[in-house]
């Protein structure tokens, strides 16, 4: 008899019980056993998704052909289960995903397949797991108007109210739009894969209910949709957004999806144009991280490859220029907002790489148009772009004005200050002929009705950058005192122009009445403390100050920020024209009074904070005012009392950014030369 063997004698070694599903166990995945798996539910694929204990066992109960290569493979299956729970659980931790950010993504190049990665990185970003069937989420949905009258509101908002922010593109809303409720038409689209097109479809009403609330809040009481409405479906805007904003919360957030950060930006609009700008600084951080979540602020390069045609090429490009246009848009207002309040900026620009979007528009069938910017030689319309990359460059130098401390008082060296207000005139210059403020090419003005607005309000954003820079330096040096009431008069003469072409229903709009007030304060801070002798001087400031107290004496009833800065402002003329009509308007006189104008602006800060408000009565312009009969108060999107973060208080907090120095420059030159158009 033949001696056995050593091998035959040894027992055979036990496979791993498969408790994977199918697919999970084929693509050697990590499956949670959810039935539908998570990885199952990501592809699309739950039917695919199946646990047979029955053949898993029997597989498992099978003789072994090849001990060394089933073990090998069930040591692959480990590995691979082991770093993709090590990939997970950084992600958890709080560690990116993108590439090159920690050494947990490396495991992405170095073992993992690109598409095992991506679809542990979309799980983990698992947006679709929260079911449409939420009963709290469908009942904040049933609260929406109807399909015909929603369709109208959100013409509306893309025909008057889009263009102040241009964050969204009408294309793919519209593709969105027609595929929501899901179950209607919810096959896929070009740029999305099916799992990328249900999470943006969960988080879609929440846009839609900010897209209204922004509509409502600028509508017109007389208009036609009024009629189409019924009773319960009359409420104010504040409701539509909160609407949209507890959905968000119901979601979760960071919601990892265009349309949640496109809902947070439109949520903090909303909540600006109210004077709850500390709230909308928070809510426009949201939107930034999970933008940042995105991948936004990276580069992603779109190449032809053999798995997609060339259609689908062009659509995936368009698609990525899009969201670099809903990323500068975050990098503004990140920028302004912290200029304003301000606070520290939520972007860096060192964290970002990604490039500036093409300055042309995205095309309505993105599947069969090549790319091409717009030349000046071309002829063929305007690109709505541009406005938002003037906007982003002048972001761009705010970034660099932080970074040097040039709005800081006693810069080491004033030629930084001297340089980024050169530089920010050179941008100007470069704007397209439609868009400048002076010489501007009118010829698309009748298609695009918004143009000679927003040609304005570039030139004011402009002006407000020049303001923030000099407004530190204006007692101890000439040079900024000048630049700033250059910069401080244009903005009264471009903001009186914006007023005069908005219909009223715009007079809600933040800017209308904030840059008014701040370039207002400024103007008499520096002839209180500086007071000119030329007559044609004086008659330009009173003007302007008169103007712009008239102008925001119409727009308070709409605005909380001209209510309160109109008060202030008030008091600021009244102490102007008392400088003015005493015997004190001479210089030297004025140095005797004040000692210095460190002095006269603790002077003036005293003076300010404890003055009891004495309000004008209302000019005389409103009474003539061709719209008299608008009321705020016969509409449903009355003026709600919220608190206002551009109170009294913030105004004279404005104060504190002038340094008071001990030592000035001549002022000799302060009121010579300045351009009075």
């Amino acid at each position: 008899m033949s001696r056995p063997s050593s091998v035959d004698n040894q027992p055979s070694k036990r496979r791993r019980v498969v408790t994977s599903c199918s697919e999970c166990y084929r693509r050697k995945q990590k499956c949670d056993r959810k039935r539908p798996c998570s990885n199952c539910q990501l592809r699309n694929i739950p039917a695919q998704c199946i646990f047979d204990v029955s053949i898993a066992t029997a597989r498992a109960q099978e003789p072994e052909s090849s001990t060394s290569t089933d073990q090998a493979e069930a040591e692959q299956v480990q590995v691979h289960e082991s770093l993709c729970e090590r990939l997970q659980a950084s992600a958890d931790l709080g560690y990116s995903l993108a590439s090159g950010n920690n050494a947990f993504v490396g495991l992405r190049d170095e073992i993992l397949g690109n598409g095992d990665y991506e679809e542990i990185s979309a799980a983990h970003n698992d947006t679709h797991r929260i079911p449409l069937s939420n009963k709290d989420v469908k009942m904040l949905i049933a609260k929406l108007p109807t399909r015909t009258v929603t369709e109208a509101l959100v013409n509306f908002f893309f025909e008057e109210v889009n263009w102040h922010y241009f964050i969204l593109e009408r294309f793919y809303f519209d593709d969105l739009f027609s595929r929501w409720p899901p179950g209607e038409r919810t096959e896929s689209v070009r740029y999305l894969k099916p799992a990328e097109l249900t999470a943006e479809l969960q988080y879609f009403p929440s846009l839609l209910f900010q897209v209204i609330a922004l509509a409502l809040q600028f509508l017109p009481p007389d208009h036609d949709i009024f009629v189409e409405l019924s009773q319960a479906e009359i409420t104010s805007s504040q409701t539509y957004s909160d609407l949209g904003h507890e959905i968000l919360s119901l979601l979760g957030r960071p919601g990892f999806t265009l349309t949640a950060v496109q809902a947070d930006f439109l949520r903090s609009s909303w909540l600006k144009n109210y004077g709850r700008g500390i709230e909308a600084w928070h809510v426009i951080s949201h939107a930034i991280r999970q933008a940042q979540e995105l991948g936004l602020h990276r580069q992603h390069e779109v190449h032809q490859s053999d798995q997609i045609n060339v259609e689908q090429t062009l659509s995936l490009f368009w698609y990525e220029e899009n969201k670099k246009r809903v990323w500068i848009n975050l990098f503004v207002w990140d920028s302004f907002m912290a200029m304003i309040l301000g606070r520290p900026r939520t972007i860096h620009m060192d964290d970002c790489d990604v490039k500036p979007p093409l300055n042309c528009n995205i095309p309505r069938n993105p599947s069969a148009a090549v790319p091409m910017v717009i030349r000046p030689e071309d002829n063929r319309g305007i690109a709505t772009v541009s406005a938002p990359l003037f906007r982003y460059a002048l972001a761009c130098k705010m970034h660099e004005m932080r970074g040097l401390k040039a709005d800081r008082p006693h810069p080491k060296d004033y030629s930084v200050v001297r340089k980024i207000h050169v530089d920010l005139l050179s941008l100007l210059d470069e704007l397209p002929a439609f868009l400048r403020s002076n010489n501007s090419d009118t010829t698309w003005d009748l298609e695009y009705p918004y143009l000679p607005q927003l040609r304005q309000e570039l030139q004011v954003m402009a002006n407000l950058f020049l303001m923030t820079l000099h407004r530190p330096h204006i007692i101890f040096n000439s040079e900024s005192r000048k630049a700033a009431m250059q910069a401080a008069l244009e903005t009264l003469d471009s903001q009186y122009r914006s007023f005069i072409q908005a219909k009223r229903h715009h007079y809600r709009l933040f800017g209308l009445a904030f840059y008014t007030i701040d370039a207002s304060f400024l103007v008499s801070i520096i002839t209180i403390l500086f007071p000119p002798q030329d007559h044609e001087v004086k008659q330009k400031i009173e003007n302007s100050m008169q103007q712009a107290i008239d102008s925001l004496s119409i727009m308070k009833g709409f605005s909380p920020t001209a209510e309160s800065g109109l008060d202030v402002l008030q008091r600021c003329y009244q102490k102007l024209k008392a400088v003015w009509g005493s015997p004190s308007s001479s210089s030297q006189t004025r140095k005797t009074s004040y000692g210095t104008p460190g002095d006269g602006l603790n002077n003036i800060i005293s003076d300010l904070a404890f003055q009891d408000p004495d309000p004008f009565p209302i000019p005389q312009a409103e009474l003539s005012h061709p719209n008299t009969s608008f009321a705020p108060s016969s509409s449903p999107h009355i003026l709600e009392s919220f608190p206002n973060s551009f109170n009294q208080t913030y105004w004279l907090d404005q104060l504190n950014l002038i340094h008071p120095s001990l030592s000035v420059q001549d002022s000799g030159i302060l009121w010579e030369n300045l351009s009075f158009d």
